[in-house]
C-alpha cells in the first residue's frame, strides 16, 4: 500500500539515527514508522519495529544521547518567508528561482547550487517546474517561463536527507505554478463571464436562483403520481423540465412519450390519444393502441394542451380522475397506468373565460404547477448557457480552440430574445457553424438583430487620436508579444488616470485578468495585491 515505503523509510532512519548516537531523533523516526503501522493494522511490523528499537535502545544505553536540536526562530522565519514567497510567486521564474536558491543556501548543499539562466527561449504559454537527476548525481531543478529558462543544479546528492530535501523544495515550485496556471486558465476562460459548471447534452443551464429553485421543486414533484402542468413563454424549456421529472420519478423505467395537441389534425386527436379498432372511422385500417397505451407504465407529456379540442377534454378528464381510457370502436374502458406532465404557452385563464377549456380540466391538471420564466427575466443564465452551447456545437462540428469574447456575451445580454432559449441556442449555433479554429467568437458573428442593442449602446466622449506602437520585425515572437502587452497596459492605465477596474475593461480583460498580466510584470503595488488577495 501506499503506507508501506513510508513505513519503510522512517524505520529505516530510526536505525541509522540510533546507531549514529542520535537516539533522540532515530525515536522519532521509529514512533512515525509505528504510528503509520497502528493506521492500516500492520500488528506484526509493529511489535517488530517495538522489538527493534528496544534492542538498540539496550545497545546505545552506555552511550551518550545527543539532546533534541533546538530550530532558531529566526531561521524558521526566513525559511518559511521563503516558502510563502514560493507559492505566491508562480507567475515569475525569476522570483522563485531567487527564493529556492535561498532557501537552500541555508543548507549544507549551498556550496554545491549552481544556478543557470537562459533566455529568448522558444514561447511557452504556461510555466512549468520539473525536478530531474543527471547520471553524475546532480539534480537539476528547471523552472520555465514564457522565454525564460533557469535551472537550479545542485551536485553530489547522496544521502536521503538530501534527496529528500530537493525533492520537498520542487514540490513546492511545482504547487507555486500549478496553482498559477490553473488561476489563468479559468482567468481566461470565464473573463468576466462564468462557464457552465459540467457539460451537459441539453440546451438549459439552471445557475440562477429563480431556475435552481424550480428544478428543486420539479425533482419534489418527481416523487409522486401528481400530474404537472408546466407553463411559459414558447423556447423557455418546457419539454426539458417535463424529461427532468420523467428522469428522477418511479417512472423512469418505462418511456418518455411526447405529443403536441396542437400539431395533430382535430378530427384525429381523439384517436391518436386513446387509439382505435380497426374500422372504427373510415380511415381506421389498422388498430391503434394511441399514445396514452403507448406511454404505459412510463410518462406521456403533452405540449400545448391549452390547444386541446374541447370535444377531447371530458375524455382526458376521465383518464385523469380514474386512470381509464376507451379507444374509439371499443365497448369496454380500459385502465391504464401512466405518469402525465402537460405544458402549454397559452394563458389558460383567457381559455377558461373564452370557453375554450374546461374549468374542472384546468384544476385536475394544475394540481402542481411549474411556471417558468422568460429568457429575458433571467439573462444571469445567459453566460454559462452561451458557454455549455459554444462548447457542444464546437465539439459538433470539429471547432477546437474556440474562446468568447467580452462583446460576444454583453450583445447576448442586451438582446430581449422573444424566441427564448430556442432562439439563442440558434444564434450560438450559426455563430459557431461560421468560426475557425482557434477564433474568438465576437458580436459580429451575430444576427442583426441580436446585434442591434450592442452597436447602438452610448459611447462616453469622443474617440483620442488612435496612437501606434513601432515594433521591429528582427526580434522574437515572444518578446514583441510581451513588449506590445506591455504598452497597451500602460496605454490602458494612462488613459484611465491608472484606474484599474476602467483599464480593464478598456482592455477587453476583467479585473482580475490585468491584475496577474501585471502582477506577471511586477507592476502591481502591495497594497493592492493584498486587497486583491
Amino acid at each position: 500500500g501506499a503506507v508501506d515505503p513510508l513505513i519503510v523509510l522512517e524505520a529505516s532512519k530510526g536505525v541509522c539515527e540510533t546507531l549514529h548516537g542520535d537516539a533522540a531523533v532515530g525515536a522519532q523516526h521509529f514512533e512515525r514508522a509505528l504510528t503509520a503501522c497502528r493506521s492500516v493494522g500492520h500488528r506484526y511490523h509493529e511489535r517488530w519495529l517495538e522489538a527493534t528499537r528496544e534492542r538498540l535502545r539496550a545497545r546505545a544505553h552506555a552511550r551518550t544521547t545527543v539532546p533534541p536540536r533546538a530550530v532558531n526562530t529566526t531561521d524558521a522565519a526566513l525559511i518559511l518567508t521563503d516558502v510563502a514567497t514560493i507559492l505566491g510567486a508562480g507567475h515569475s521564474v525569476d522570483l522563485m528561482a531567487l527564493r529556492t536558491v535561498s532557501l537552500l543556501d541555508g543548507t549544507p548543499l549551498r556550496s554545491r547550487v549552481r544556478v543557470d539562466s537562459e533566455s529568448d527561449c522558444e514561447y511557452q504559454a504556461t510555466p512549468s517546474a520539473v525536478l530531474e537527476p543527471v547520471p553524475d548525481g546532480s539534480f537539476c531543478l528547471q523552472l520555465r517561463g514564457s522565454d525564460r529558462q533557469i535551472t537550479i543544479a545542485v551536485s553530489g546528492t547522496q544521502s536521503i536527507e538530501e534527496m529528500s530535501l530537493l525533492k520537498s523544495v520542487a514540490d513546492i515550485v511545482q504547487i507555486a505554478v500549478t496553482r498559477t496556471a490553473d488561476t489563468e486558465q479559468e482567468d481566461d476562460e470565464q473573463n468576466l463571464w462564468p462557464s457552465a459548471n459540467a457539460e451537459t447534452d441539453t440546451d438549459v443551464v439552471f445557475r440562477s436562483p429563480r431556475m435552481i429553485e424550480l428544478r428543486n421543486i420539479a425533482l419534489r414533484l418527481a416523487d409522486t403520481d401528481l400530474p404537472v402542468l408546466i407553463t411559459g413563454e414558447t423556447g423557455t424549456g418546457k419539454e426539458i423540465f417535463a424529461r427532468l421529472i420523467h428522469e428522477h420519478s418511479k417512472y423512469r423505467r418505462g418511456s418518455f412519450v411526447p405529443f403536441n395537441c396542437s400539431a395533430a389534425p382535430r378530427d384525429l386527436v381523439e384517436s391518436q390519444l386513446f387509439g382505435h379498432r380497426r374500422g372504427a372511422f373510415t380511415g381506421a385500417g389498422e388498430t391503434f393502441p394511441g399514445v396514452i397505451r403507448s406511454a404505459e407504465r412510463g410518462t406521456l407529456f403533452l405540449d400545448e394542451v391549452g390547444d386541446l379540442d374541447t370535444a377531447v377534454q371530458p375524455k382526458l378528464l376521465r383518464f385523469l380522475e380514474n386512470g381509464e381510457i376507451q379507444p374509439l370502436g371499443e365497448a369496454r374502458a380500459q385502465q391504464v397506468r401512466v405518469r402525465l406532465v402537460a405544458a402549454t404557452n397559452a394563458n389558460l385563464d383567457e381559455a377558461m373565460s373564452a370557453g375554450r377549456f374546461r374549468r374542472d380540466l384546468f384544476y385536475r391538471l394544475g394540481v402542481a404547477q411549474i411556471a417558468l420564466p422568460p429568457l429575458r427575466e433571467r439573462k444571469d443564465e445567459i453566460p454559462a448557457l452561451a458557454s455549455s452551447l459554444v462548447a457542444k456545437f464546437a465539439r459538433e462540428y470539429g471547432r477546437a480552440r474556440l474562446t468568447i469574447g467580452d462583446d460576444f456575451v454583453a450583445a447576448l445580454l442586451l438582446y430581449n430574445w422573444p424566441g427564448n432559449i430556442r432562439e439563442l441556442v440558434n444564434e450560438v449555433r450559426r455563430a459557431v457553424a461560421m468560426a475557425a479554429d482557434g477564433d474568438m467568437l465576437t458580436a459580429g458573428l451575430l444576427t442583426p438583430a441580436v446585434v442591434a442593442q450592442w452597436n447602438a449602446r452610448p459611447i462616453v466622449g469622443s474617440p483620442a487620436p488612435a496612437e501606434g506602437v513601432h515594433v521591429r520585425l528582427d526580434q522574437p515572437l515572444a518578446r514583441a508579444v510581451d513588449a506590445l502587452e506591455q504598452h497597451f497596459i500602460e496605454h490602458a492605465l494612462q488613459r484611465t488616470g491608472g484606474r484599474v477596474s476602467e483599464a480593464a475593461n478598456l482592455l477587453g480583460l476583467s479585473r482580475k485578468g490585468l491584475f496577474l498580466k501585471r502582477r506577471r510584470r511586477g507592476l502591481v503595488p502591495v497594497a493592492e495585491a493584498a486587497a486583491d488577495r
